[in-house]
């Protein structure tokens, strides 16, 4: 009773929140260099309202519940991530620095839907996770050591790994692709700012890689329900995330002008 409690308060929440909100969308967020965090939130809402109908009807309604986790966990993030982070950043924003935006908004569009796509690469029996419990371990001992070349090293070698299955753990790489972006970004943004604002600059970047960071457990399980679906052709989240795919030029060090 009380999980569901709670789920009915946050949902209520959640539903004012995007009700007093203006949505706003990635290509609006960069020229206007404002609320990048929710307009990133907000795309992912759209995609994944827009194609659960299709997806619902190519899996005979197996895809159902995650949709609603990806929805739920996307409108939930809102509120309790995406404003405080906008907020903060608004005010270094105004200064020029694009902080936030530029870790958050993907150069790469949204891929087209397509119904059914043959998984390619290697395809496992079962879903081959990348053990992002110890990942996140690993990555928050490194940021807590300040070695963010430990942070950029280690999340390369998980994303190289996974060029191995291009058609899973589709997730977990487009949040992998977030932290080695922000891990590479928080020294250009830090030298680009005023002496006065450096420091805050710096404390805003590393926290966006802590919050990406800690949830990568919660991501892989998402992407475990999606492991079956994916592997009969049903393209959920690899279709539905810009960087959610390999890059095919992808090599050690080839995000850090990104």
């Amino acid at each position: 009773m009380k999980i569901l409690f709670w789920a009915i308060v946050c949902n209520l929440f959640i539903l004012n929140q995007n009700l007093i909100a203006k949505v706003i969308y990635p290509d609006e967020a960069r020229l206007l260099n404002r609320d990048c965090f929710q307009a990133h939130l907000y795309e992912a809402i759209r995609t994944n309202r827009e194609r659960r109908s299709d997806y619902a009807r190519l899996s005979d309604g197996k895809s159902r519940g995650l949709t609603r986790e990806l929805i739920f966990a996307e409108k939930l993030g809102i509120p309790f991530m995406a404003k405080i982070f906008d907020r903060k950043a608004k005010k270094f924003q105004k200064k020029g620095l694009t902080i936030i935006c530029d870790e958050l908004l993907s150069p790469r569009s949204v891929p087209d839907f397509v119904e059914f796509t043959p998984p390619v690469g290697e395809v496992p029996e079962n879903f081959k996770p990348v053990g992002a419990r110890k990942l996140k371990r690993v990555l928050k001992q490194a940021r807590r050591q300040g070695d963010l070349d430990k942070v950029v090293s280690v999340t390369e070698e998980v994303l190289i790994e996974l060029m191995k299955t291009p058609s899973f753990n589709c997730l977990i790489r487009n949040d992998l692709t977030t932290i080695l972006k922000a891990a590479h970004l928080v020294k250009k943004h830090e030298s680009a700012a005023s002496s006065e604002d450096a420091k805050g600059v710096r404390k805003l970047s590393l926290s966006l890689l802590d919050s990406v960071i800690g949830i990568l457990p919660m991501v892989e399980k998402l992407d475990r329900k999606a492991f079956a679906l994916q592997k009969q052709g049903v393209a959920i989240i690899c279709q539905d995330f810009p960087e959610a795919r390999p890059r095919s030029s992808y090599r050690p060090g080839s995000y850090s002008d990104f």
